[in-house]
């Protein structure tokens, strides 16, 4: 991998990070109980509060994959497959920055026949 390429999907990763950060911290998941809400009204907030904590989480474990890869830069380790350590496919980087896996390692992972750490 480039000098170039690493920079670049360095500065894709700042720019995701920072979008979720902003994501994250503009969610209110408050519900304002001080009236004794119609019980519809009150499930309509439930169900749309369990919606938001449900992307919150996601957010927050794409963030998680963002600053690990962000790590492997720094530590020279990027571009290389955390299980079988082959280098990971250029076009699989480019679509999916803070891959761990390569694509074989990721396919074992989805069939639960290798552990994510």
């Amino acid at each position: 991998m480039t000098k170039a390429n690493l920079k670049a999907i360095k500065k894709r990763l700042i720019e995701e990070r920072e979008q979720i950060i902003g994501k994250l911290a503009g969610n209110d998941l408050s519900i304002d109980d001080s009236e004794t809400p119609d019980p519809v009204d009150l499930a309509v907030r439930n169900y749309s509060k369990n919606v938001m904590l449900a992307v919150s989480e996601n957010e927050s474990k794409q963030l998680t994959l963002i600053d690990e890869a962000l790590r492997r830069i720094e530590d020279d380790e990027y571009g290389n497959c955390q299980n079988c350590e082959k280098p990971i496919n250029m076009k699989r980087l480019n679509a999916i920055p803070w891959a761990r896996y390569c694509l074989e390692c990721q396919e074992l992972v989805e069939q639960g026949l290798l552990d994510e750490d």
